[in-house]
């Protein structure tokens, strides 16, 4: 279900993101700052940012009331936090100055969310079906009252107490997701970016994964039995997919 609801929306979305992406960095240009030979460099900042979203037309995740949620392929932190949303959830810049909140209704199952109009963080999916609350993080011990969260490819802040959380690094966190295999991942043909993979053993930069049956999860629609090694990761930068089966 999840699936097919980004595969319609990311197309929709596709144009509308990169317009908006032109139209931000050129309202912030100044007639002295293309006179001043910054022109190169504000052209260069549009094309940089244009390939960011070309390369990450699959990274739409949900929509809650105008407010469209994004992931990334860039790793930050030491992990990714999975928070449960029971109460209001406050996010404050690292000034102590606040930044959003996201807190769950009184009437049924929805969400109240006071965030920017786009959101890029590992996975919110603000709906009764999902609810799937995701950032890349800090462990959570490097500080004692806040935890240290990444949205919109910044440190945010946390409040720890009153919420319920669990902590798992990235090794973790990969080995509970399935794996899909990307354009961005070497020597992988045609037929194996079609499968979901299991990790069955990480070393730095790469990792072994196998091929998992269609009764492993209702979105999988391709199997074949394959094990290999890949690299999944270049530095901070994901090579490959994440998939739940929500």
């Amino acid at each position: 279900m999840r699936i097919f609801y980004v595969t319609i929306l990311s197309a929709i979305l596709f144009s509308s993101c990169i317009h908006e992406t032109k139209k931000k960095v050129l309202k912030e240009t100044t007639k002295e700052d293309l006179k001043t030979g910054k022109k190169n460099e504000i052209q260069n900042n549009i094309i940089k940012q244009d390939i960011c979203l070309l390369d990450k037309i699959e990274m739409y995740t949900s929509e809650h009331n105008g407010i469209k949620f994004y992931t990334e392929n860039t790793l930050r932190g030491k992990g990714v936090i999975i928070v449960s949303i029971f109460q209001r959830l406050e996010f404050l810049n690292l000034n102590r100055t606040s930044f959003g909140s996201i807190s769950k209704s009184k009437i049924g199952d929805n969400y109240e969310i006071k965030l920017p109009k786009t959101v890029i963080a590992r996975e919110i999916i603000p709906n009764e079906d999902f609810q799937v609350f995701s950032f890349d993080a800090e462990i959570p011990e490097a500080n004692k009252d806040f935890i240290i969260v990444y949205i919109n490819q910044e440190k945010r802040l946390l409040k720890k107490e009153s919420i319920k959380y669990k902590f798992e690094t990235w090794n973790e966190y990969v080995k509970s997701s399935f794996i899909q295999l990307t354009s961005n991942t070497d020597n992988v043909s045609k037929e194996e970016k079609m499968y979901w993979y299991k990790v069955l053993e990480i070393k730095e930069d790469s990792m072994k994964i196998k091929s998992v049956k269609k009764e492993s999860c209702d979105y999988i629609e391709n199997y074949k039995d394959v094990t290999k090694w890949v690299k999944w990761r270049d530095s901070s930068s994901k090579l490959i997919k994440f998939n739940f089966c929500y």
